[in-house]
């Protein structure tokens, strides 16, 4: 694994002992120069592309530079998703300022500049009445919230996790975020993993305020009362003013989780 501050980002391939070592030697050895062009190819083809939703066209400067803001907030999977769409973007008009186009052997989009949403794999709003909460201006007047989940089995304890009440939401931050947390904050030996992890570690580098709200869980699927364990930061700073009717957003989620159940019925 590559580790950093808060975890760890990505797995590297293990080389231990000399088998493995001699195994790679003999593949290289019998490479024709048609592998290589295949795997030369490839590599050209990875890629990580921001587009403005306005023109379709790339970026000329970073997406995130051109528009300045003071909250970022990031969320990462279906539950967290499902989430802030209830609760923050119905709250608001939220205008799609661009889109992250990836390619790459195992997650691929379509080589048109015309993504829809679905498509993308990461999808940028702003608030029109607030053009500031979106993202963002390092090492500038930001804070950074970052919503994610894991499976409960990965949480690490002295007791039984079967004795966890599921789900749970435990909280990791920066040195330089200062305002109170509405939840516990994870004990060690617990890391976090992949993008949460790279996002908090680059915020401690450039000294942001950052926080990741991490929600424990048995069902990883998109899940109502996995998403409603979200609901205590609806009390911190970083969401004041943004969330406006409660009770009308609980039923926003309500009817997002109804449909997505009835859509992935195979009997319906």
């Amino acid at each position: 694994m590559a580790a950093t501050f808060f975890g760890e980002v990505v797995k590297a391939p293990c080389r231990a002992g000399t088998e493995d070592e001699e195994e790679e030697e003999e593949e290289r050895r019998r490479d024709t120069p048609e592998d290589r062009e295949v795997r030369r190819q490839l590599a050209l083809k990875r890629e990580v592309r921001l587009l403005r939703r306005q023109t379709k066209t790339s970026l000329e400067v970073s997406l995130l530079e051109k528009y300045p803001c003071s909250k970022f907030i990031i969320a990462i999977g279906n539950n967290a998703v499902a989430f802030l769409s209830s609760f923050v973007m119905n709250s608001g008009v939220w205008e799609e300022v661009g889109c992250a186009k990836l390619w790459n052997e195992w997650c691929k989009t379509t080589d048109t500049v015309h993504l829809c949403p679905p498509e993308a794999y990461c999808v940028f709003y702003h608030l029109r009445s607030n053009p500031s909460v979106f993202g963002s201006c390092p090492k500038k007047n930001m804070q950074v919230t970052v919503l994610t989940c894991r499976h409960i089995t990965e949480y690490k304890t002295s007791g039984s996790t079967s004795s966890l009440p599921s789900p749970f939401l435990k909280a990791l931050k920066t040195q330089h975020f200062k305002e109170p947390v509405c939840c516990s904050l994870l004990e060690q030996p617990n890391i976090v993993h992949d993008l949460p992890a790279a996002v908090l570690s680059y915020c401690q580098v450039w000294k942001i305020p950052a926080i990741l709200y991490l929600c424990y869980t048995d069902v990883m699927k998109l899940d109502l009362v996995t998403a409603e364990a979200f609901k205590p930061i609806l009390s911190s700073r970083s969401f004041k003013g943004l969330v406006k009717n409660i009770q009308q957003s609980t039923e926003m989620l309500r009817k997002l989780v109804t449909t997505n159940e009835v859509q992935s019925n195979i009997y319906t």
